[in-house]
């Protein structure tokens, strides 16, 4: 599993660690004018915060990122635009993101976010008039909300890799919600693995994907999927014959990894 990547969390969280509550327009523009000093702004992998600043004539806050398209591509945001900004409602009901909401409201302001592909003219902006910024700050998403949203992006992003190799002779060609799991669906080449053998090392291959889980990127959809009272499968299905070996992890296993990362509570 990988973590779903909020690009506009991550920028926002790192310009506006610092930010403090205000009452008028001129919080907010000093607010703007002193993160403008960190850009462009390097994000690693996800790609640069290219500018950011705020019209008082038009009380909008506009940030623009170039993506990284190895990462995320301009063109997937377009393609689901619904779910592009019920993830960028969730970066702005979340933590310090909150104080900059409260800032918009206080100040009658507006936000548009303009993605651009580096190296090319293609760019997505998403838009949240003032009374939107103001529901937003007046109904958060809540934490099962929140965690739903994670998990149905997540499986967007998945499904759209598939099918992909994770080793030699093993490939991930399937990934669903069944409702109480979330279940990787795992082709093996019967030339090169034994699925008898692996059913007999099934508790060997759990420890091992245990062992996985505690990353902390993995510990954190652990505790998504905890939330939600579901559980993970990796399935295991042989090319040649069908048959399958189950690797499974319950709720309560998933919520002692993300609590305690993998060791159990005592």
């Amino acid at each position: 599993m990988k973590k779903c990547i909020n690009l506009l969390m991550i920028v926002l969280l790192a310009v506006l660690a610092g930010a403090c509550g205000g009452k008028n327009d001129a919080v907010l523009k000093a607010q703007i004018e002193s993160g403008k000093k960190h850009c462009p702004m390097n994000l690693g992998m996800a790609g640069k915060l290219t500018s950011m600043s705020y019209d008082d004539k038009t009380r909008e806050v506009e940030f623009v990122i170039t993506l990284n398209k190895q990462m995320t591509d301009v063109n997937e945001l377009k393609a689901d635009p619904e779910n592009a900004k019920e993830m960028m409602r969730l970066a702005l009901s979340k933590g310090n993101m909150k104080k900059l909401v409260d800032m918009m409201v206080d100040a009658d302001a507006s936000l548009k976010v303009t993605y651009k592909n580096r190296g090319s003219k293609d760019d997505f902006s998403i838009q949240f008039p003032a009374e939107e910024i103001k529901n937003i700050s007046e109904n958060p998403m809540s934490e099962e909300d929140t965690n739903k949203l994670l998990l149905s992006t997540q499986l967007k992003s998945e499904k759209k890799k598939l099918p992909y190799s994770i080793d030699r002779g093993l490939k991930v060609t399937g990934i669903e919600d069944n409702g109480s799991s979330l279940v990787y669906v795992c082709e093996v080449d019967e030339d090169l693995y034994d699925m008898p053998d692996m059913e007999k090392s099934k508790a060997e291959l759990k420890e091992n994907m245990g062992k996985m889980l505690k990353d902390r990127s993995m510990r954190q959809q652990a505790e998504v999927l905890a939330s939600l009272k579901k559980g993970f499968e990796y399935r295991y299905v042989g090319k040649s014959s069908g048959n399958t070996v189950t690797v499974a992890f319950t709720p309560d296993e998933l919520a002692d990894i993300a609590a305690t990362g993998g060791h159990k509570r005592r």
